[in-house]
């Protein structure tokens, strides 16, 4: 549950780093460097990040507005593997 948290946390900051530079808040090369920082960490987590756009695509919502509740009511065990481990 550790890496789906940490998967959706990091989706969170994406889309409101993403946000920050389409309004043009705060400095646009700090930004682009912590939505570069953020964006490798989430490719950390292959199957977190797969178990997470599934159960978004299945729900119809967008990844960031998920909860690790609906990512592991939705997600089977095989589906998880071992993105329950940190």
């Amino acid at each position: 549950m550790n890496n789906i948290l940490e998967v959706l946390t990091l989706l969170r900051r994406q889309a409101e780093l993403e946000l920050n530079l389409l309004n043009g808040n705060g400095t646009a090369v700090a930004t682009e460097q912590e939505l570069e920082a953020t964006r490798r960490r989430l490719v950390a987590h292959p199957q977190a990040l797969s178990a997470v756009l599934q159960t978004a695509r299945a729900l119809r919502r967008t990844p960031d507005a998920l909860s690790t509740q609906d990512v592991t009511d939705w997600s089977s065990p095989k589906d998880l593997g071992n993105v329950w481990h940190a």
